[in-house]
């Protein structure tokens, strides 16, 4: 039997999230203002917490403060002209690589709440404030640092093992590169960094 976390972060999941509160959305009265300016506080709220949540992790990452070197190669990348990057040694602590995770995730909640602010005072969808509000502690709570940092998984197998594989849309991890760890690839992104 799968568990809940695979169960939480498949897709399907936030698919038939969507439907369902898009169905219990239909029989609330959203044009009344009173109604509007709650949802927008509950949204709005929402993300002020994920936010400080976020920095309290930043912050027990930077009192752990481990210093356990991570080297790994960042696979080649398709530019839009069609041309790959030559593949990237990657030398950094744990602490570090937590950090930059910690931020990426930062910057994909500041781009979403942009884009549901736009969608809602622009065209006046409602919908995406209530759904987005709970969405977002769902990405919060099944980030892997919220799972390392918060919840102590371990780190020494799985998908919390650092460096963590690339996911993509849908669960398609193949469709991209994944860091390589093996020693062959590190030694060859040296020969290559040496030879520039």
């Amino acid at each position: 039997m799968p568990s809940l976390g695979k169960i939480i972060n498949h897709p399907l999941f936030n698919i038939g999230f969507f439907l369902l509160v898009r169905q219990l959305t239909k029989s609330l009265p959203l044009e009344d203002s009173s109604y509007l300016w709650g949802i927008r506080g509950v949204y709005y709220g929402a993300q002020l917490l994920i936010f400080l949540l976020n920095l309290y992790i930043l912050n027990i990452i930077s009192n752990k403060n481990d210093q356990t070197v991570l080297r790994y190669v960042e696979p080649s990348k398709p530019s839009w002209d069609g041309t790959t990057t030559p593949d990237n040694l990657v030398v950094t602590t744990f602490a570090d690589y937590d950090k930059n995770e910690v931020l990426k995730g930062m910057k994909q909640s500041v781009i979403g709440l942009a884009m549901v602010t736009f969608l809602h005072f622009k065209f006046g969808y409602v919908q995406p404030l209530i759904i987005q509000a709970v969405l977002g502690f769902k990405t919060f709570f099944t980030t892997k640092e919220a799972r390392i940092h918060l919840f102590h998984q371990s780190t020494t197998s799985g998908d919390l093992k650092r460096p963590f594989r690339v996911d993509s849309p849908f669960g398609m991890s193949s469709l991209n590169p994944q860091p390589k760890t093996d020693k062959a690839s590190i030694k060859k992104a040296e020969r290559a960094m040496k030879a520039d």
